[in-house]
């Protein structure tokens, strides 16, 4: 079989939501003796030539250097419907609003035009397929887990993980308000905040009950350390794709505090969802309930068992690479 290519622009070093996804398709790969692939990452136009004789599976934008090759286009997220949705946050008279909406036009006309120019789209959740679908061959392969590597929460007690990053021009960030509000009127309740956080973002939040942890190397065991993920999103924040960070809190039967803008790709009645500060509250509350804790739980892991396995999802993609080398 020809050699495969997966390619990203990013650094695969540093984990942020772009490098999750090659690399859980990378090793599962391996898992699976399809060894006959390799992952090139901060790829840009001097790196074409390692990739002169293969078939690429390019992660979002990566593909755009090249000309005259099939190359799959692997979709996290759609760019030009992000901007749109984030400038209906701004009020009329906001340089920000009309930024993202010519941000939203360059990028429509951009990824329409990659994905027509590709082989195969590659879609990380079912609303993005539909999306999508009329402008090349397309197939759903969902975020996976390796279910091995995540355990069940060990905490007893209602403490909450939220996760980032939360850097200004990331929907975590826009999530300021709603957080801050819930953490000010629960100060009995523990936050504790995973990833790179920026300054103003801290300051916001300068709570006896918040404690920011930073990046952390043993993630996994960081976050099976709280017993609830909170992850709040404002209405105008809404991302196409599957959240890694609900994936992982669920492989490890921790309950989903969210809004419906963060309902996205996971089955929404397993989540639990409110819309204002007042509801979030609640549901916060409404999990000091520790049996509660651990029924939503395991329905979470089934979930992510049936839907979100790695083991099951990259034979889709094994699939797609047999079809595509012997054409």
């Amino acid at each position: 079989m020809k050699k495969i290519s997966i390619i990203t622009q990013h650094d695969m070093n540093t984990p942020n939501g772009s490098t999750i996804r090659p690399k859980w398709q990378f090793e599962a790969l391996k898992k699976n003796n399809f060894n006959d692939v390799e992952l090139v990452d901060n790829f840009n136009e001097t790196k074409l030539n390692d990739i002169s004789d293969t078939l690429v599976h390019a992660h979002q934008f990566s593909g755009k250097w090249i000309k005259n090759k099939k190359y799959f286009v692997d979709i996290h997220g759609l760019e030009h419907i992000q901007s749109i949705n984030l400038s209906t946050g701004f009020p009329f008279y906001s340089w920000k609003k009309y930024a993202y909406i010519a941000k939203s036009y360059y990028y429509k006309k951009f990824e329409i035009n990659l994905f027509k120019n590709s082989t195969h789209l590659i879609c990380s959740g079912e609303d993005i397929f539909e999306k999508v679908k009329k402008f090349q061959n397309s197939t759903v392969v969902r975020n996976g887990i390796f279910l091995n590597n995540f355990s069940p929460t060990t905490c007893n007690e209602l403490k909450i993980a939220v996760v980032g990053p939360f850097l200004p021009g990331t929907i975590n960030y826009e999530g300021l308000n709603l957080i801050k509000k819930t953490v000010k009127d629960l100060p009995a309740i523990k936050f504790l905040f995973i990833g790179k956080t920026d300054d103003s973002f801290k300051n916001e939040l300068n709570f006896t009950n918040c404690e920011f942890l930073g990046l952390v190397d043993n993630y996994h065991e960081v976050l099976r350390s709280c017993s609830v993920l909170f992850s709040p999103y404002p209405t105008y924040a809404k991302y196409l794709g599957s959240k890694n960070k609900f994936l992982e809190a669920a492989a490890c039967e921790m309950p989903i505090i969210t809004t419906s803008s963060g309902a996205v790709d996971f089955k929404q009645d397993l989540l639990l969802i409110g819309d204002s500060s007042s509801e979030l509250i609640k549901l916060v509350e409404s999990m000091k309930n520790e049996n509660e804790r651990k029924s939503i739980g395991k329905s979470l892991r089934k979930e992510i068992e049936d839907k979100y396995n790695a083991d099951i999802e990259i034979k889709k993609i094994i699939k797609l690479y047999q079809e595509y080398t012997v054409k």
